[in-house]
């Protein structure tokens, strides 16, 4: 019986700890928006984290009636384009991190988009 409840033990915390790593990875990786520009291949289709200031925002509607919204994320004179979805109700010059998927190239429709982030959170810093 001891031998039993011991394994069972062992199991749990092996399962805790891959549910640990697992979250770890998905949360993405800091980055810069200078460090993304200059090395895109080794962040391509990966989850990022990325601070600076929002320019050229834009809250739009889709064709199909569903809202998103694109700006530009700057820091240190680099730009990486944002979209999210949603209207995210925020303006120009404002700090924001974004974390989010980046993507070298995207295809959407007949457009095509370079260096963006499908962004799944945008939180406002002080």
């Amino acid at each position: 019986m001891i031998y039993k409840e011991g394994f069972q033990m062992r199991w749990a915390i092996q399962v805790v700890i891959m549910i640990l790593l697992a979250s770890l990875a998905w949360a993405g990786e800091k980055v810069s928006v200078e460090a993304l520009l200059q090395n895109p291949e080794r962040y391509d289709g990966k989850t990022v984290i990325v601070e600076g200031e929002i320019t050229s925002y834009q809250e739009k509607v889709s064709r199909r009636g569903n809202p998103y919204t694109t700006f530009r994320l700057e820091d240190n004179g680099f730009s990486v384009a944002v979209f999210a979805r949603g209207h995210l109700g925020l303006k120009d010059r404002l700090r924001v991190q974004v974390s989010g998927v980046f993507q070298r190239v995207k295809q959407v429709g007949g457009y095509t988009f370079y260096n963006e982030i499908s962004a799944d959170k945008v939180q406002l810093l002080k």
